[in-house]
This record gives C-alpha cells, structure tokens and sequence, in this order.
C-alpha cells in the first residue's frame, strides 16, 4: 500500500527525468595510482533547497565524492600535477588518517582544499560537509561542530555588498546560527548582510540574484524571531515541502514524526496549502 505522503510525491514528481540516474566509472587515484570503481551521477532532478543550501530533488545530497579505498583522499576536483604533488605528503600523514575514522567526505575535502590553500572551494564544502552530518544526526555533535566551524570560517572572509559569494555564504552562515540556536546571533549577522544594487554587475541573471537573496534574507527573519531552530521551517520550504510537511504526522511509515506546531498548524490551515492537502486526503490508497 502507498501511504498519503508516497501518493503525493508520485503526484508531484510525475514527468520525464524526475529519477535519478548513475552509472559505474573506473578511477585512477591520483595519489598512488590505485583503480576503483565510484557510482557515479549521471542525471538527479531538484526543485528547490532547504534553509542551509542542500538541494531538494530526486537523489540524495549532496552527491557522494569518489574516495581512493586505499589512502582515502577525496576526489573532488581533477587534481593538477602540482597539488597531486602536495596532496601525496598530506594523505599519509597521521592528521589525515585520524580525520579519516571520524569524519564525513566533505569534510575531509574541506580539510584537504584548507591544506592546499583553496579559499573558494573550502567554505562551500564544510558547508556540504554540514549536511552530510545533519543527514545522519541533526541534533548530533558532528552537525553542531561543522556548523560552528562554518559560521566562524566565514566570519574570517572579506565582507562585500555586491559579491554573491560573500552575500551568500553569510546568509547560511545566519541561518547555522539559527539552527544552533544562537538567534540573538543570527539576527545580527542577517540584518548586517546588505545586497548592493549592483550586486553582480554585468553577471547573467544579476538581478534574479539580488532578489533571491533578498527574499531569503526576509524569509529567515520570521524563524529566527520565532526562535525555531529546526532545519526545515514550513515557512521557507515552499509549498510542496509544506503539504508534506502537513501529512507528515499522518503517515504510519513515518512513526517518529513530530507533531505539528502551533505556527505549522496555522500554516498548514492556510487556503492554498488546506486545498492541496485535503486534495491528498481525499487519494485513495493504491495497491491495497
């Protein structure tokens, strides 16, 4: 028997390219030249992302990097000759390998892009790193020491008003502090963030930017002063994720679902959303 929930993601995802779709590659690591096979994507559909960045769509994320089975090095980027060079001492050592028992891929590519002095790829994958961690324990200490670190590893960058890459990585970073908690933080950091008119200059698609970003900024005002800490707020999820989100605590296969919220119960009430979710209440089971 399908359940309310699978009903309406069959709905919702019905179309062509919807699933996901890998392939198995052979890959010669750089370092030591060993050969293994990786599961790689071919195709993945989203439609949209949490708070914290992670894409919403049809595969999980973020995307699963090739890892060498035998020194563990992270594959996420084509090496050139000089740091597969650099990267040939920094494997071996016992820093790395103690990083290896305890931490996720994307945090060990973090670590790695940190070592090699690569300030535009580190942020962006501690902040994959922090969903990895959140996937498996949002609550847990792994999830909470990424995100501290993100948030403290952004505080260290240049501030500016017209980059997208420091609006956006302090926009997360606001939202991490969010979700530790810390809202006092996070609302200071948000409000601090200022969008310039330029913003982007002459970059393609500039002005969708600067209102996505913008619209966001407002959106994780509402959270915070609510005080909610939850990864997934109703109110910035969409209204797919939402209807979800109001039949969550229906679905029997779904048995640690958390109750509904006073403000999620209100959400949920509201026209558009109650229409959609009385339309799934009213789909009958296939399969029974």
């Amino acid at each position: 028997m399908r359940t309310i929930v699978g009903v309406l993601a069959g709905l919702l995802m019905a179309g062509p390219a919807i699933a996901s779709t890998f392939y198995d590659k052979t890959i010669k690591c750089p370092v030591g030249g060993e050969r293994f096979v990786h599961q790689s994507l071919g195709s993945i559909t989203t439609w949209g992302a949490a708070p914290d960045g992670m894409p919403m769509g049809s595969g999980t994320f973020p995307i699963v990097l090739p890892q060498c089975p035998g020194n563990g090095l992270v594959l996420y980027e084509n090496f050139d000759a000089a740091k597969v060079k650099r990267l040939t001492s920094i494997v071996i050592s016992d820093e790395y390998r103690a990083l290896r028992g305890r931490e996720t891929r994307y945090y060990l590519a973090y670590w790695l892009a940190k070592s090699l002095g690569d300030v535009e790829k580190a942020p962006w994958l501690l902040l994959s790193a922090t969903w990895e961690a959140k996937n498996k324990d949002a609550a847990g200490e792994q999830a909470h020491r990424y995100a501290g670190e993100f948030v403290e590893m952004v505080r260290t960058m240049p501030v500016s008003d017209t980059d997208f890459t420091s609006i956006a990585l302090r926009a997360r970073a606001a939202n991490a502090l969010r979700e530790l908690g810390r809202f006092d933080d996070a609302e200071a950091l948000r409000s601090s963030i200022v969008i310039a008119p330029n913003a982007g200059g002459d970059e393609e698609q500039a002005a969708d930017n600067r209102e996505g970003w913008s619209s966001f900024l407002r959106a994780l005002a509402k959270p915070i002063a609510r005080r909610e800490n939850g990864r997934m707020p109703i109110d910035m999820v969409g209204d797919r994720e939402a209807v979800f989100r109001c039949l969550e605590p229906e679905d029997p296969e779904i048995r640690d679902a958390a109750p509904l919220t006073p403000f999620e119960r209100d959400y949920c009430a509201q026209p558009d959303i109650a229409t959609s979710v009385a339309k799934m209440r009213g789909i009958k089971p296939e399969n029974p």
